[in-house]
């Protein structure tokens, strides 16, 4: 008997699903019916290849049925329907009949798919189905829904932008795996169909097919053969490099423009200023390991969202049950330990800047240091993303094709630093957001910047000592207003995760996005900043606290901490409905309460208040994963979707703690490599050329080497020395003033 015979049992499997069809409502089962008919009459390439793999396999199973010996089954009319059958094996099935284990993503066999002999191109597709579930009464299928977390399905709310049309991005889809002849990938009779046949019950957003999704255009070639070149000038540069510090020639060209442009790019140079444990004494030294852990905690966000969009994601949902699992997935406050990292830094360097020089005026940011890299990368992404379209690409809700068109169509956007003004699913490379709201609350930090320093200018006492904080404390209360405001107004829950609501656009739309929301902490490390500087330059006097004193601020610093990430528990999990009151009480003051955790344990670092934890957050060993931060940053999602590419089928939920082991570390340490790539070949060249560039510009208007307005400029932009500390609280770049 032919190996081949064997699929004939392939229906006997696919047969085992959780329902029967006769069961079926009347409402649904006469449309199936009726579409079934209508189908028959279709004429496209498509249905063609469709109705004769249906009809061959209808043969041979009426055929087969009669055998009663192993040589009929060999007949010519079963034999023959083998591919047929092979495409209904490769079909998604659930992988398991457990109602733990019943999913929105059906996959099937890809690699039988591909394997397929027939007299048809077949390709593996997921159809992402989007379906209005309140238009299915589950109670007549016999269904309960008492085994979801919550006892109902979790509202899969995408924003009122996507009312009445297909969202591919949403996390309700229904993803099922196809094979089907290449002909099907873009007939629009199939939606057409299925809507039909669930009286618009479901419609389909897209069918998404393993390979490119699209050819290589000029663009990807031009972004290749640029991107190469540049990796040639860096291997030349630091070739060139090599020889002449093996030769000794570095110390009589050291002091010359070319050499230094040359040198600009030398890998083995820029390396060793990534990769340097030395600090500047002035320095906060704790920040870099602040960065680090704050940057892995976003990281796991992103890895538990792609992995729970898998084939089992009601196990994500019940993770909601273990209280400690609320430090994983309550990460949305992570980010503010950023925002309040980078008004920290912008206010220390404001500060100490105009205590050295009165005169000195708040200048923009540095374009140059940031924007090339950030930019550069997202050439990268545009350019590549749509080559890496493989299985589980293809299954997925994080619609990377759909981020890809959008910065094609809007990467001035993004340029200017304004793309978080567009729905969340309008964006370009996700996590640009968070690039575009710290520069925008840049724009902004000269109002309270200068109000502060003006106000407390020679230790002016009185009502105007109290205009700067009184600016600070009004942008807080606005940002405490709208939160409430936008809260009330689009009914937006707590946070963006919970047992009974999930993917939940307008939050990140309205809220999570958005300058004015995010203020909070950026405002809380002005201040912080301000205070550092101060104390630092003696102009405020700290006594020692005693030891009680610093328990107690440490212990209420802790509380509030840890209240502001577990106090969402019984919320989280589905257990208890927070009243719009209770919400916005929670999305404003939670921002608060952290923001004044993370800028205690900055400031007794700083202070030396905070025993072992200062040794432990100021080792040198953090330095080098602070500067590569801004890189990692840009890259992580990337590397997460390159990570997941390798992978044969849908992903797989198993837990938080597994995650983190097979995901969110391989994801960091990825990041950090293409963060070291990256920072060689673009942030770093680019940061010394516009210190050279700025040098011969003053030289050239002064017609000498001044030294002391060299500095003053450098200083101007942000580059005092060693660290250029302005810009996103997750960038930290060292530019050795001798390269």
């Amino acid at each position: 008997m032919r190996l081949a015979l064997l699929w004939l049992l392939v229906p006997l499997a696919v047969a085992q699903l959780p329902f029967n069809i006769f069961n079926i409502p009347e409402t649904i089962r006469t449309p199936l019916v009726e579409t079934y008919f209508d189908v028959m009459k279709l004429d496209t390439q498509c249905f063609r290849d469709i109705k004769k793999s249906f009809n061959q396999m209808l043969l041979a199973f009426l055929t087969a049925q009669k055998c009663k010996t192993i040589d009929c089954l060999m007949d010519e009319k079963v034999t023959n329907a083998t591919y047929a059958m092979k495409m209904l094996a490769a079909t998604g099935h659930p992988h398991s009949l457990d109602w733990d284990e019943l999913s929105l993503t059906w996959a099937g066999d890809p690699k039988l798919c591909r394997n397929i002999d027939g007299p048809f191109e077949t390709k593996y597709c997921f159809l992402h189905v989007t379906i209005d579930w309140t238009k299915i009464d589950f109670e007549s299928f016999g269904f309960s829904l008492s085994f979801l977390p919550g006892g109902k399905i979790p509202d899969f709310d995408i924003g009122d932008a996507n009312i009445d049309r297909c969202s591919t991005m949403s996390v309700n889809n229904v993803k099922l795996a196809l094979c089907l002849p290449a002909s099907c990938e873009k007939d629009p009779n199939i939606g057409r169909i299925i809507s039909e046949a669930t009286n618009g019950t479901a419609k389909i957003c897209e069918i998404s097919c393993v390979g490119p999704k699209k050819e290589p255009s000029a663009f990807f070639y031009f972004f290749n053969v640029a991107f190469t070149s540049l990796i040639a000038i860096a291997v030349g540069s630091s070739i060139l490099d090599y020889i002449a510090t093996r030769n000794g020639m570095d110390v009589e060209l050291k002091g010359r423009t070319t050499w230094k442009v040359i040198t600009a790019f030398s890998i083995p140079r820029n390396t060793s200023d990534l990769f340097s444990i030395r600090q500047r004494s002035d320095s906060i030294a704790c920040l870099d390991a602040i960065r680090f852990i704050t940057f892995t905690w976003v990281v796991n966000g992103h890895c538990d969202l792609f992995v729970g969009d898998g084939d089992n994601p009601i196990q994500l949902f019940r993770e909601s049950d273990y209280i400690i699992s609320d430090v994983l997935l309550n990460a949305y406050v992570s980010v503010d330990t950023f925002f309040l990292v980078s008004g920290l830094l912008v206010s220390y360097t404001f500060f100490k800047r105009v205590h050295t020089n009165p005169d000195c005026v708040y200048k923009p940011m540095n374009w140059i240091i940031l924007t090339p890299a950030y930019l550069l990368f997202i050439a990268f992404y545009v350019a590549w993303t749509p080559q890496m379209h493989d299985i589980w690409a293809v299954g997925t809700a994080m619609n990377n094709t759909l981020f890809v068109q959008n910065c094609e169509n809007y990467w001035w956007l993004n340029a200017l630093y304004l793309n978080n003004f567009h729905a969340i699913q309008d964006l370009c490379y996700p996590p640009s957001w968070f690039l575009c709201v710290d520069t925008q609350l840049y724009w902004a930090a000269p109002l309270f910047l200068i109000a502060i320093y003006y106000s407390c200018k020679n230790n002016i006492r009185n009502q105007r000592r109290k205009t700067g904080l009184g600016a600070v404390l009004s942008g807080v209360l606005f940002s405490v207003g709208a939160t409430v405001f936008l809260t009330a107004y689009y009914d937006l829950p707590a946070i963006g995760f919970t047992a009974k609501t999930t993917g939940n656009m307008d939050f990140m739309t309205q809220l999570y996005i958005k300058p004015w929301i995010r203020c909070i902490p950026y405002l809380t490390g002005i201040i912080c900043g301000y205070f550092i500087v101060q104390v630092r330059k003696q102009t405020v006097k700290v006594r020692q606290p005693k030891m009680w004193e610093l328990t107690l601020v440490w212990l209420f610093s802790t509380i509030v901490a840890l209240t502001v990430i577990f106090s969402v528990y019984d919320y989280m999990r589905g257990e208890s409905d927070w009243s719009v009151a209770t919400r916005s009480f929670y999305g404003s003051f939670a921002r608060i309460g952290w923001a004044l955790a993370i800028a205690w344990v900055v400031l007794a670092c700083t202070f030396n208040w905070a025993g072992p934890v200062k040794s432990l957050l100021e080792h040198p060993l953090w330095y080098p994963l602070g500067r590569l931060s801004y890189c990692a940053f840009l890259a992580h999602w990337f590397t997460l979707q390159l990570l997941l590419h390798g992978s044969d089928r849908p992903a797989h939920f198993v837990s938080l703690f597994q995650t983190y082991l097979t995901v969110t570390i391989p994801v960091v340490f990825m990041s950090y490599v293409m963060a070291w790539m990256w920072s060689c070949l673009v942030e770093i060249p680019f940061s010394k050329l516009e210190v050279i560039g700025v040098d011969l510009i003053i030289h050239r208007r002064r017609g000498h080497r001044d030294t002391n307005i060299v500095h003053a400029a450098r200083s101007e932009l942000n580059i005092e020395g060693k660290r250029p500390t302005d810009g996103a609280g997750i960038t930290t770049i060292e530019v050795d003033n001798h390269h």
